[in-house]
């Protein structure tokens, strides 16, 4: 890994991070919507991180989020189960259709609806787990998936919006 790459990912990691423990840590729509958009940088860390460093750092992020917000354990439990979906999907989703060396998954280095699905199913994962571990009850099944749906929806648009403004640029400075 070259180090542009680990600058771009320490930068991405302060950026979401921060965006996420004073901006969307204060975000309830409705009751329903917690944006959890941090979660994009485990989603778009480098395809040549192993299995095990990928699990560390995505336990090391959840953690910095759990200790800004004092609920210890949900953010780290559901980001690393999330690493380990991650290299799963990765692999049947973006890499198994591409020849080309995927560096960083992103809108701009896969087919759009690849990234967009494998996107998906990462905020979703993270939000089912996140919120079945903070309800704990089956009687709130219902509430858990809604809450879980929409707060997927909401923070894949925001992730979409943030690849779309912030990567573009990155993109466009880059070819010149």
């Amino acid at each position: 890994m070259n180090s542009k790459l680990v600058f771009q990912n320490i930068g991405r990691f302060l950026l979401l991070v921060m965006l996420q423990v004073l901006v969307f840590n204060n975000i309830y729509l409705g009751g329903y919507i917690n944006p959890c958009i941090y979660v994009l940088f485990i989603a778009m860390l480098p395809t040549t991180t192993g299995r095990i460093p990928m699990m560390l750092i995505a336990f090391a992020t959840g953690l910095c989020v759990d200790v800004s917000t004092n609920i210890l354990g949900f953010h780290t439990f559901a980001c690393t189960a999330v690493a380990f979906l991650r290299g799963i999907w990765l692999d049947k989703i973006i890499i198994r259709d591409n020849d080309d060396g995927v560096e960083t998954p992103s809108i701009f280095s896969v087919a759009y609806q690849q990234f967009l699905i494998y996107l998906f199913l990462l905020l979703f994962a993270f939000n089912i787990i996140y919120y079945t571990l903070l309800v704990f009850s089956f009687r709130e099944f219902f509430s858990v998936l809604l809450t879980a749906l929409l707060s997927t929806v909401v923070t894949w648009l925001l992730a979409v919006l943030y690849q779309t403004l912030l990567l573009r640029k990155t993109k466009n400075s880059s070819a010149q």
